[in-house]
């Protein structure tokens, strides 16, 4: 009753039910984060559920903290796998075609520590759907505002691993003043699950985040108000992927 409008379509239908973001399916059955349920329209929480799938098994499939490799943890990746592999087979990777990784960071090994497949569109598409509703529930969560069409965002992903992104992450880690981590108050062991940075100026509606899963994929994102205006001359910036809130499936005007 205290959230009456879906926060993911920009409030232009009613909320029906509660989507939580990041996805459950990011987490072991039981482990997702509490606090992290967002008012959604039908259309707009059920219409991801491919999504939702796809993400979760490539989030838990990227996480290099040896600490989320339980029992739990090995059990919800086997059951992901196994529906994408009924489901959305096109979405797997080519094991086929991977590469061995010698280097975790600025650290090279002898021996290779993981190994490098390439993404598939189906997982791109998968990831770009939930920055973007993460975008709109992080928003709405630190704001208590609804990211409508009078705003414009971006949502991107990168894995902590990628050598090239160690001055974005210092960046996130330095100049976004909030630090909000996930936890389960009925699980004792929760570990490093989910967490994210946000920055925000109320007055100018401006909102900055960076969400980490485990330590392996982030996903980050800008919201701007009607008032703001890119500089033309960064580049970084403005080569970004810019789309008109309230984009959820539930939206009744076009982004």
């Amino acid at each position: 009753m205290e959230h009456p409008l879906c926060c993911f379509c920009g409030g232009t239908r009613p909320a029906t039910t509660l989507d939580h973001i990041p996805p459950k399916a990011c987490f072991p059955v039981g482990f997702w984060p509490d606090q992290f349920e967002f008012p959604s329209c039908n259309q707009c929480n059920n219409g991801t559920s491919r999504h939702d799938t796809i993400f979760g098994y490539y989030s838990m499939l990227l996480d290099f903290n040896e600490a989320n490799r339980t029992a739990e943890d090995r059990n919800r990746l086997l059951h992901l796998g196994e529906e994408i592999r009924k489901r959305y087979p096109e979405a797997l990777p080519d094991v086929t075609k991977q590469k061995p990784v010698y280097r975790v960071g600025r650290l090279y090994a002898p021996s290779p520590v993981a190994i490098s497949l390439a993404r598939k569109p189906a997982m791109n598409e998968a990831v770009q759907t939930i920055g973007e509703k993460l975008a709109h529930a992080l928003y709405y969560r630190e704001t208590k505002k609804i990211l409508t069409q009078n705003h414009r965002f971006f949502a991107s992903a990168y894995q902590i691993q990628d050598p090239n992104t160690d001055n974005l992450t210092d960046y996130f880690k330095h100049q976004f003043p909030n630090l909000t981590i996930g936890t389960r108050s009925n699980v004792k062991s929760y570990g490093s699950r989910f967490a994210y940075r946000s920055g925000c100026k109320l007055e100018e509606d401006f909102f900055v985040f960076a969400a980490q899963f485990g330590y392996g994929l982030i996903l980050w994102g800008m919201v701007l108000g009607a008032g703001i205006e890119v500089d033309p001359s960064n580049g970084a910036l403005k080569d970004m992927r810019w789309r008109t809130g309230g984009c959820g499936l539930g939206s009744e005007a076009p982004s």
